[in-house]
């Protein structure tokens, strides 16, 4: 009798997997506002500092630190708005 083209045969066909798991959506990554408006508002701050004080080093730190603190409370304010947005 002939055998079935359906029927298992005897060799076993085995399915290899790679040991990394499979992700088909990308995962989300948290981004934070602070970080690139505190370096923007430090870039400016340096820019400010220079074209009022001229090449002073003392100034031109003090901009920058300065511009650097307030776009970065001005980023944290806005990653804040933004969280109790999506919460919503």
């Amino acid at each position: 009798m002939p055998e079935s083209r359906n029927r298992a045969k005897h060799h076993h066909h085995t399915t290899h997997r790679t040991s990394q798991p499979i992700h088909h959506a990308p995962a989300k990554v948290k981004r934070s506002a602070a970080l690139v408006v505190a370096t923007l508002a430090a870039i400016l701050g340096l820019a400010v500092a220079f074209f009022t004080q001229g090449p002073d080093l003392f100034w031109m730190i003090i901009g920058t630190v300065g511009g650097g603190i307030i776009g970065y409370l001005v980023g944290r304010g806005m990653d804040k708005s933004i969280e109790k947005a999506g919460r919503k």
